[in-house]
């Protein structure tokens, strides 16, 4: 059998691509959060925060409450925290500013129905509230992740530690 070298080539380049997507996708960079300053408007009949880029953010007042924070009224100027899904994490007041702490741990369990984690810290096991079911998706029990937890005491945003 007589091997053509383009085919060979063609063959390794081909690998070589399956390979690169395959890293690519196991080592997803963490993309930081983005603070703007913005202003609330009305959009569809619901509140949003508009920045000055021109991009319009939904608000939901259920979140606002949870963090401890009033629903901002039409024209307000607030600070909105972007997550890298282009998703809102968080939205603080005018002349406020979040602060937020990092906690490392196994997770112990998740508690979806009850919207809670249980991580295994070097301080000892403790539960948090989970702001967003959708984060905890693609983790498992077991995992060592990297949360991010809001002045409320809620994890906003959860992440893989590799």
């Amino acid at each position: 059998m007589r091997v053509r070298p383009v085919s060979l080539v063609s063959v390794l380049f081909g690998l070589s691509l399956v390979a690169a997507s395959t890293v690519w996708a196991d080592e997803k960079p963490v993309v930081p959060h983005q603070t703007l300053q913005g202003t609330v408007v009305e959009k569809a009949g619901s509140p949003a925060v508009r920045v000055p880029n021109g991009t319009t953010y939904q608000l939901n007042e259920n979140r606002a409450l949870r963090h401890g924070h009033d629903m901002p009224k039409i024209g307000d100027e607030v600070t909105v925290v972007i997550d890298e899904n282009n998703m809102v994490l968080e939205v603080h007041p005018p002349n406020t500013k979040g602060a937020h702490r990092f906690v490392t741990g196994e997770i112990v369990s998740m508690g979806i129905l009850q919207r809670e984690i249980r991580l295994k810290t070097p301080e000892g096991e403790k539960t948090f509230p989970l702001e967003k079911q959708e984060m905890t998706s693609s983790i498992k029990d077991g995992a060592l992740v990297r949360a991010e937890v809001n002045e409320a005491g809620s994890i906003i945003d959860l992440h893989p530690v590799k």
